[in-house]
């Protein structure tokens, strides 16, 4: 072989290597030339589980229908799980597996606003896309951040769904107010407690209930003895069940109003003990219609076909208007698919389709939460279904 050939041949190696060392660096991690791969976590084990895999199980099945029909510019949806346990040192720890370990292009995740906050130094120090899934304290995306978007309420946009109802209660001029003292509950109830005077309604009792409590005498008692129109309570499932349970026991007759964190009345009637502590309830909500009204029929179907072997349940459509969003954003970001690109596609997004929620979604660059507004449910007379009664009161018992 000649020293020109040699040379040629030399020179044609490095440009190949040269070639490969720099596609290897443009490939954005977590995408390669057939998938994506998407981070979730949430609790999904132990009690705290109701909140893991029954709400990322409805994104899952959109992402697993789009995989059916090639994906998304010819790539298909990978879905890695980690358990963050409802916990903010194990969300942590979930979240930077995910990124660092397992190297996921984006994540998509999480159901418990305390717990997601112990991930966010991570999700903002690193910059990766994250969609959350259903938390909604205000904090984690208000102001905007970046690489953060949220297609469901935030917590004080929940609070006014619920102020914004009372307010169209007949008779109701006269209210008492059970919350947690923690952030969560203080995100949901600010805002509601600065307006609420300007809607000429006067709270008269204004109690706090601590996390795991075994007893809620104390606060129904006091709420009693100054003949509230309705409750308002900012609690968590198992505390909301608490209050209304005894609220019954003790002859506390009024209606109670409750966040979109215990609209799984379902639910919230079999830890109450059953339909005659939660008759008059009301729980504000982010998705139209519960699970089992002809609104929701086409993504009960999506689930059926996807999980045949679970119950399909509200919870399964709390995460699904953020899977449309990613997919929406995905396929506007093009195939040269960026963590950049995709973020900046989200900002594009105005009136984009959400599926089961209550308004369309629209991302700009300033404003990353996707909806504000919401509607109010109610269990039917029988207790056997959940009925969508609307942002204002309408009589439907």
């Amino acid at each position: 072989m000649g020293p020109k050939l040699k040379l040629r041949v030399i020179g044609g190696l490095f440009s190949v290597a040269l070639a490969l060392m720099c596609g290897s660096a443009s490939a954005e991690v977590g995408v390669t030339d057939d998938t994506i791969k998407i981070g979730m976590f949430g609790p999904l084990q132990g009690k705290v589980s109701l909140y893991g895999y029954p709400i990322n199980n409805g994104p899952i099945a959109i992402y697993k229908e789009i995989n059916e029909t090639g994906g998304i510019h010819g790539r298909k949806i990978e879905i890695v799980h980690e358990d963050g346990d409802c916990n903010p040192q194990k969300t942590a720890a979930a979240v930077k597996k995910l990124i660092h370990q397992e190297k996921v292009f984006m994540i998509h995740g999480g159901s418990c606003s305390g717990a997601v906050f112990g991930g966010i130094k991570e999700i903002k120090d690193t910059g990766i896309p994250f969609m959350i899934m259903a938390a909604t304290m205000d904090k984690l995306a208000t102001p905007a951040v970046h690489n953060i978007f949220r297609p469901a309420l935030s917590g004080s946009a929940d609070g006014m769904v619920m102020l914004e109802f009372l307010a169209t209660m007949p008779g109701v001029k006269r209210i008492a107010v059970v919350r947690h003292s923690n952030d969560w509950a203080n995100a949901k109830s600010s805002k509601f407690m600065a307006q609420i005077a300007s809607r000429g309604i006067e709270v008269v009792s204004d109690e706090e209930m601590e996390r795991k409590a075994t007893d809620a005498t104390a606060q129904v008692l006091r709420h009693k003895k100054v003949k509230p129109d309705a409750v308002a309570t900012f609690l968590y499932p198992a505390e909301a069940a608490l209050y209304t349970r005894d609220a019954a026991k003790y002859g506390l007759d009024v209606p109670i109003l409750g966040t979109n964190s215990v609209m799984d009345l379902m639910d919230l009637k079999k830890r109450a003990g059953g339909l005659g502590p939660v008759k008059n309830f009301y729980s504000a909500a982010f998705v139209q219609a519960p699970m089992g009204d002809f609104k929701t029929a086409a993504y009960r179907a999506l689930m059926t076909k996807h999980f045949p072997d679970d119950r399909p349940q509200s919870l399964n459509l709390y995460g699904m208007g953020g899977a449309y969003a990613i997919l929406e954003a995905l396929t506007r970001a093009g195939r040269d698919l960026t963590r950049e690109g995709l973020i900046s596609a989200l900002e594009t997004l105005d009136g984009t389709h959400a599926g089961p929620m209550t308004c369309k979604l629209r991302f700009t660059k300033d404003q990353h939460e996707g909806c504000v507004g919401g509607t109010m449910w109610t269990l039917s007379a029988d207790g056997n279904s959940i009925i969508d009664v609307g942002a204002a009161y309408r009589a439907v018992k």
